[in-house]
């Protein structure tokens, strides 16, 4: 390392402290997040709410500007944010331990964790985009998110073991103790980071300016309102696997290396494709596709366990994409040296409508949840309404999405078409160009 310049040291440090970190932030999501806050006691409304939490907490965001111009250092302010939010994760397993297991305690340390979390993931963006050339950003991201995934992969295998091989709190206080030492560890590769030279605008009026800005509000309105769309119903996915369907946490690791593995492969498909057509293009296809697989949903119950299967491969292809694009879409369309303040209203905007969506769903949840009935030898749960409900919100983001110009050569599926259309040009062409070649011998032939 000590042979590469500081950009790209940076580079690669923020590689291995973001695979690190998620060893604790994998405990808060999916049916890890939503098992630990059943180990609580947690209610819907609570288990909603806690599944949105990364999005809520970017409400601070909108004051990430004002405490960069107070402090004057991103690296400074990233680490006193960073420092707040890793080291609150101790609390988890110690009040576990002790049998204060009371759900506005977690709700309590969760929301701090992840407010904190966000302020330190703004000056992150803005210093990793200065480290990060511009024209390798898709790429870069795609392969850090296949060792992402890698990592996930192992940490989420390693930690349903030892929850299916130990009892309740248990289990819960041993991986969220191993959860908490991954966050001091990134925290201290975090402090490794380079921060080039910067210049910070103290003038007023910067939201002003970037509210001027219709290419970013369009987007703005899109990433709000597909926002909106998943916090409404996003937690109630492993709910209801877990609850209604009554599947062990050893079987949904499985389908999460099944995930994985796939996943690996879309990043570093996706990253290619995206720097070639764009990342806007990509992030239709994904959203097109988180459309299409909500169906699926539909029809999921104890005798529909295979529909899982054809669920994760539609999904890891469309995750992958908006994953990786949402976020280099938004890098494409910060506009000069500000990009914190684009970032913290983009946040401060996903934030407020993942709030609402978390709590229209999860009082929504509370009292779906009360009903089941049989159509056709078919079980259909009241929280599978939820599910219709996204699919519809769902379908209307990609339309919204589709108003946002950005980069975009062509379509994925154009792409594919005209990959297709070359390439039988080419097999038709090698007979002809094959009969003129012989053409052209025999007339050789002929003059000698």
């Amino acid at each position: 390392m000590y042979l590469l310049d500081r950009n790209s040291q940076t580079r690669i440090l923020s590689v291995f402290e973001g695979a690190i970190y998620n060893g604790f932030f994998l405990i808060t999501q999916g049916f890890l997040g939503t098992g630990l806050a059943l180990e609580f006691g947690a209610s819907e409304p609570v288990i909603a709410l806690i599944g949105v939490l990364p999005s809520v907490s970017q409400l601070i965001q909108l004051i990430a500007p004002f405490i960069l111009r107070l402090v004057g250092n991103r690296k400074k302010v990233m680490m006193i944010c960073a420092s707040a939010g890793r080291l609150s994760t101790a609390f988890i397993p110690v009040t576990l331990a002790l049998g204060i297991n009371r759900q506005s305690l977690l709700l309590i340390i969760l929301a701090f964790f992840s407010f904190a979390a966000s302020l330190a993931g703004n000056f992150w963006v803005s210093i990793i985009r200065d480290v990060v050339p511009p024209d390798k950003s898709a790429r870069f991201f795609s392969l850090r998110n296949v060792i992402f995934t890698i990592t996930n992969m192992l940490i989420t295998l390693l930690y349903s073991f030892i929850l299916d091989h130990s009892s309740g709190k248990t289990g819960f206080v041993i991986i969220t103790t191993m959860g908490a030492v991954s966050a001091l560890v990134s925290l201290v590769l975090l402090g490794l980071h380079n921060d080039p030279p910067h210049e910070i605008s103290y003038g007023s009026g910067l939201f002003k300016a970037v509210t001027r800005d219709k290419k970013f509000m369009t987007y703005l309105r899109f990433y709000s309102f597909w926002s909106f769309s998943i916090a409404i119903a996003s937690p109630f996915f492993a709910y209801h696997e877990l609850v209604n369907m009554e599947l062990d946490y050893s079987f949904l690791s499985l389908l999460n290396i099944f995930s994985s593995t796939l996943t690996m492969m879309f990043y570093l498909l996706w990253g290619r494709i995206a720097d070639r057509i764009g990342g806007q293009a990509v992030l239709e296809f994904g959203i097109f596709g988180a459309f299409l697989k909500t169906f699926l949903w539909l029809y999921m119950d104890r005798g529909t366990v295979y529909l899982l299967y054809i669920d994760t491969f539609i999904g890891t292809a469309s995750w992958s994409a908006i994953n990786l694009c949402l976020f280099t879409t938004m890098l494409e369309l910060l506009n000069g040296v500000d990009a914190e303040t684009y970032y913290a209203l983009l946040s401060f905007s996903n934030g407020a409508f993942a709030l609402a969506g978390s709590l229209v769903g999860g009082v929504l949840a509370s009292y779906l949840n009360k009903f089941t009935w049989t159509l056709g030898g078919h079980t259909f749960f009241g929280i599978q309404i939820l599910f219709l409900v996204t699919l519809v919100l769902r379908g209307v983001s990609f339309l919204l999405l589709k108003r946002v110009k950005t980069k975009k050569v062509v379509s994925v599926p154009g792409m594919v078409f005209n990959s297709a259309v070359v390439i039988a040009n080419r097999l038709a062409a090698r007979p002809r160009e094959f009969i003129e070649v012989m053409i052209e011998k025999n007339k050789s032939k002929k003059k000698e």
